[in-house]
């Protein structure tokens, strides 16, 4: 990977209108990543105690007391566009698969140089999508989510990708669920058209 990685911010974003369908690697505003941890290793890591190596299995009520939603309200929509589609299959399931954004400033958990870059494996670097709006942040997959339906829709959506942006958000998702990187040109060729705006 290179600097190209990902491409320029003038290019990273296409424009918005309200009959834009929904798609794969939109910026959605009230999204949150959670995280469900182990009530056990809660307790351990407080007391600065060692985690058990054979946890008991928790109740569903410690679970939920001790899930961490962590994001600054805004997520990336990930699955392929079939998934969601608002005539098809979005139109009867509710779940949403999304991952948190989080600021790439100096409180970052990662390195900013390698994320912009494309170095940094668990991350999509998204640069500020707008004039007015939030510093650049990052897309951190460990953090993925389903989310119930009703927080995805058009009125919330704040940015979506260009195509070439698009095509490397579908290599990075390759690179890390799959460890296997995406042809960028076989794949332009067979599936470039899905993107809404596939003849730019």
């Amino acid at each position: 990977m290179t600097e190209r990685f990902y491409p320029k911010p003038g290019r990273y974003f296409a424009a918005l209108s309200d009959d834009r369908p929904l798609f794969q690697g939109d910026i959605i505003r009230g999204v949150f990543g959670a995280w469900w941890r182990h009530p056990e290793s809660v307790r351990a890591t407080l007391a600065g105690h060692p985690v058990p190596v054979e946890p008991r299995f928790p109740t569903l009520d410690e679970l939920r007391a001790n899930v961490l939603v962590r994001g600054k309200g805004y997520g990336m929509l990930l699955p392929q566009p079939c998934e969601f589609s608002e005539g098809e299959k979005g139109a009867t399931q509710p779940f949403r698969v999304v991952a948190p954004l989080f600021p790439l400033d100096r409180n970052a958990d990662v390195d900013h140089d390698r994320v912009r870059k494309g170095l940094v494996g668990h991350t999509i670097w998204v640069p500020r999508w707008s004039d007015s709006g939030p510093q650049d942040h990052y897309v951190d997959l460990r953090w993925t989510t389903s989310v119930d339906a009703t927080f995805i829709d058009r009125g919330g959506r704040v940015a979506a990708l260009s195509r070439a942006s698009w095509l490397a958000m579908v290599d990075r998702l390759s690179r890390y669920y799959v460890g296997i990187p995406v042809d960028a040109a076989a794949f332009a060729i067979n599936q470039g058209q899905l993107h809404p705006d596939a003849t730019d």
